[in-house]
């Protein structure tokens, strides 16, 4: 009885295993301003795990943020936005860029993992995108300079 349990736990755990290295995402950062942690929608990405690999296209961040409802988070002129990770990226791989609403795009200054926020008044549209060894994402998130 006891080989049985046994047998029957190491079962257990190694399906338990199994799934869960199979089941991770990218990593989500924790973006903060001013002490305000600004809601954060998940954008495209490329992640492998143990079992399997999947490339999710996603719209663009402007419809993204419709589709989420993200609200912005508003902050003053010049502010410094801060972006964390549980999973620390690759070196060099954080990129930033500002959307606006005639969808133009345009490159963020980040300096290591902080950026400056416009000293113009005003919504702002962010996508934030980095790698990992399992791959790559994009996230998206909206601020009003006021």
């Amino acid at each position: 009885m006891k080989k049985v349990f046994i047998s029957l736990l190491a079962v257990v755990l190694l399906v338990g295993g199994i799934y869960f290295a199979s089941n991770s995402k990218p990593p989500k950062p924790v973006i903060t301003i001013e002490n305000k942690t600004v809601e954060v929608a998940q954008g495209s990405y490329c992640w492998e795990d143990l079992i399997n690999a999947q490339c999710v296209d996603m719209i663009s961040p402007p419809d993204l943020i419709k589709h989420h409802e993200l609200k912005p988070a508003v902050v003053s002129p010049g502010a410094e936005l801060e972006i964390k990770w549980k999973r620390k990226p690759l070196e060099n791989t954080l990129n930033a860029s500002i959307w606006f609403n005639n969808n133009e795009v345009e490159n963020a200054p980040l300096n290591e993992n902080a950026l400056l926020v416009p000293k113009e008044k005003g919504v702002y549209m962010y996508n934030v995108s980095a790698d990992w060894e399992k791959g790559s994402s994009s996230y998206v998130f909206v601020i009003e300079v006021q």
